[in-house]
Parts: structure tokens; sequence; C-alpha cells
């Protein structure tokens, strides 16, 4: 992907463009983004998926004015002519490889930065209500017509959501701009645009490409639990040390905290970060983790010649001393390292990459196969 070229699917500007003039900025409308686009499911491949228990989906009504929220697995919806209804399945790209290759087109973005495909089906007049996201989203009409509203309302001003409907609505929401997408237009929107999305006319189908936007705090807490972890075989870190207070004193105020203990606890924490590597490899496990609802089946035997591509539901990434799968971390150097951050980037290699591999790395991957991590393709590249 040329990063300087201009694309129809960004209304004519480069990515290097949209990402200086847009993202996290300001929203962009494109019309025909996706000419011709076709769904990634159809409405009954939809409704199949929100009856499983491994896919999370939720339906929200808003029947006689009464808003009502319920979570899958679903086993029965609304008649599809009946208005005022929405199903909202997470994580398509994990079961549809169509999903997935839309998300493709989005990776002039960070993979560390993507969070996953939704797709919502609407009946005539369904929608979810005035909202914002504390993420970054390109919504995609694939088919049928909805009609956004959107203002620069939410995480930047008081953002207060109602407290009488089980769904995330805003008391005040004061849209600026009013627009109809039909299929193949895409609307890009920063964290905190609030948006109302209303379905005109039934088979309105909408895909959201998510950007996940940590916060401070969770990205925090996450890096604390992984850098004290234990070793897998019980053993403590070298050079870990146990608290002591040989020169503690008697006390009349035994419910007061140990200044020493504090200056311990502190010192035991920016010992942890600053570690040599600690950080990286904390934070490349924790953004390629699997959701709670992941699962890999497992795979065959990598045979000579084949090529593989990483499993859609593998998240794959790399810093400047690591490998990182699936909340999994390696060390690599040379060429392994080259190749693996290929794998990485293009998430395939073929025949030819995988032979040039240490015998090491190769039977690293063939395991990866085992665990359903990389899935092998059986024509040679």
């Amino acid at each position: 992907m040329n990063l300087d070229t201009p694309t129809p699917m960004l209304g004519g500007l480069s990515p290097s463009q949209f990402m200086r003039r847009h993202w996290q900025k300001k929203p962009l409308l494109v019309r025909q983004a996706f000419p011709g686009i076709v769904p990634p499911a159809e409405r009954a491949e939809l409704a199949a998926l929100a009856t499983s228990a491994d896919v999370e989906s939720r339906l929200v009504t808003q029947f006689d004015q009464q808003w009502a929220l319920r979570h899958g697995p679903l086993s029965k919806l609304p008649a599809w002519s009946k208005p005022n209804w929405t199903l909202l399945v997470q994580g398509l790209d994990l079961h549809l490889p169509s999903a997935r290759a839309l998300l493709d087109a989005f990776r002039f973005l960070p993979d560390a930065r993507l969070d996953d495909l939704m797709l919502s089906y609407a009946s005539d007049g369904g929608g979810v209500g005035p909202h914002f996201d504390s993420y970054d989203v390109f919504l995609i009409q694939v088919a049928g017509r909805r009609r956004w509203r959107i203002g620069r309302q939410g995480v930047a001003t008081s953002g207060e959501l109602r407290d009488d409907v089980p769904v995330k609505i805003l008391v005040d929401f004061e849209p600026e701009q009013d627009m109809l997408l039909e299929p193949g237009d895409m609307l890009y929107l920063p964290p905190g645009w609030a948006h109302d999305g209303v379905a005109e006319g039934g088979g309105c189908m909408t895909a959201s490409v998510g950007f996940r936007t940590p916060w401070a705090s969770e990205l925090a807490n996450e890096l604390l639990v992984r850098l004290t972890d234990e070793d897998p075989d019980g053993e403590r870190p070298r050079g870990d040390r146990m608290y002591a207070d040989p020169r503690q004193e008697a006390t009349v105020q035994p419910g007061q905290i140990p200044e020493a203990l504090l200056d311990f606890a502190r010192a035991a924490v920016l010992k942890a970060a600053q570690t040599p590597l600690a950080l990286e490899r904390a934070l490349g496990e924790a953004l390629t983790e699997p959701k709670p609802r992941v699962y890999f089946e497992a795979g065959g035997a990598l045979q000579p010649g084949q090529s593989v591509v990483l499993s859609a539901r593998s998240r794959m990434l790399y810093d400047s001393a690591h490998v990182f799968i699936n909340g999994e971390s390696f060390r690599a150097a040379g060429k392994d390292f080259r190749l693996m951050r290929a794998l990485a980037d293009s998430r395939r290699l073929s025949a030819l990459q995988l032979a040039q591999l240490s015998v090491g790395a190769q039977d690293l991957l063939a395991q990866w196969v085992e665990d359903g991590w990389l899935e092998c393709c059986e024509a040679p590249e």
C-alpha cells in the first residue's frame, strides 16, 4: 500500500493526508467509498450467528416508544417487516472471511489499535439512539439506507446519559450535520462525536470498523498485572526481595501504613516498569490477548511446500525486540525476526519464506499451526 497515493475510499485523500487532516480530529463523509459493496453477511446468516453463545450479539428495540435491550444468544428475532429494531453482531471478522477482508482495507492504521468489525441489521426506523463512542469508527453502509445525525458532543462535553433506559442514550443531543448514507458510502467519526443513525426503509445494514483507544488507567492496570506475573515455573524474578522492617518501632497508631512500606511498594512498581524490555513485553502481550469469546480449533501438521496465513482470530504484533501473538511474546533476531515481522504485516508467509526460517523458528510456526493460530494453504504460492 502506497501511503501517499490518493484513494476513492478516503474521498480522494491519500492515507497520509487522511491521518493528518481527519484522524482523531474531525469527521469525514465519503460517498461511494466502496462502490458495489456486497454485505459481508446476509440477514439470515447474521441471525444464525446471533444464536451462538460464541458470538457477541445484542438486540435493541423501541416498540411502543419503549427502549429494550437483549444480549445473545438470541434464539428468536422480531419479524423482518416489523419496524424499530436493530440486531448487532460484534467481532464478525472472527467468523467470516468476507468481514476480515473488509478490515484489510484499513491496514494503513496500526493493528494495535484495531478492535473489530461489527455488523448491524436494522428494520425501518431501527437504531440505538443518540450516543457517543470512546473510539475511532468507520461506519460503512453495506445495504439499505441509514440517516446519520452527528454533533461535536460526548467526551468533549458532559456526555450525560439517560438513566431511564437500558441503552446508552445521551440526555442532550444537538446534531450539527444530517446525512443519508446509501450502500457504498462511509462516515468516519473520531472519539467523542455524538451520532444517531436511523434506518430509512427495511434491510439496513451498517458495518462498523472500530479502533480502540485505551484509557490510561485501564492500560496501567493491565500492564502492572503482567509486569508482576510470576514465572510460569513458580520461580520469582531475579533480584526479587521481601519487605523487611527491622527498625520498625512500637506504635500507638497501628492503623497507619508505615512510610517505609509505602516507599518499598513505590520502588517495586518502578523497578518492575524499568526492567529492560519488561514494559515492552507486557504491552505487546496485552495488545494481542484474545478476547474472552475467542477460541482456536486445533489444526493439522505443516507440510513441506505449504504456505501459511494467520487465522482471522489471531492478533500478531512486534516491536524492536519481540514478536507477539495471541498474548504470548517471543524474542527473535536476524532473518527469523525479519520474516516474523513480515508475517505480522502481511498476515501470511509463502513456502519460500518459510524455508528461509531457522529450524527452531520453523518448529515454532509448526506449533502455531497445530494450535490453530496459523492456517496452511494447500497450494504453494
